[in-house]
């Protein structure tokens, strides 16, 4: 009886391991801590199409979290833009990125673009969750 105890607790055991296991996630994560619905886009630079690329709109509503690149996130910085639906409050900065309104965009290229958005520097963590703050 022991040795039965002994073996169904090391297939538990092994079997809760190989159940609980997953894969890392590794994304970049925005969070809206604002109290109204805000709009952003995203800018980065792409190795695969070696240019600067800017993506929108994704809707993020009061205290909820979108995925805005999922993956292992490659380099250091992220470039941010966000609105709220009535235009009146806005996070931007100084790297211009294009962006289309009001439909979704994914646009290759930063030139001739007018739209500023802040940096985000990562560290070169390959997962990033950034919170947008009143």
């Amino acid at each position: 009886m022991k040795t039965m105890m002994k073996f169904l607790f090391a297939a538990l055991m092994v079997g809760g391991v190989s159940l609980g296991a997953r894969p890392a996630s590794a994304d970049f994560t925005l969070c809206n801590d604002f109290k109204q619905t805000i709009y952003a886009a995203y800018g980065y630079y792409s190795d695969y199409e070696g240019d600067w690329v800017s993506e929108g709109w994704w809707e993020v509503r009061p205290n909820q979290c979108v995925i805005l690149e999922s993956g292992q996130l490659q380099g250091r910085y992220r470039y941010l833009f966000a609105e709220t639906a009535d235009g009146r409050t806005w996070w931007d900065g100084e790297y211009f990125f294009c962006t289309h309104e009001p439909n979704a965009f994914t646009i290759i290229g930063d030139e001739q673009c007018n739209t500023g958005f802040f940096e985000v520097d990562m560290q070169n963590y390959r997962d990033w969750v950034h919170r947008l703050t009143p």
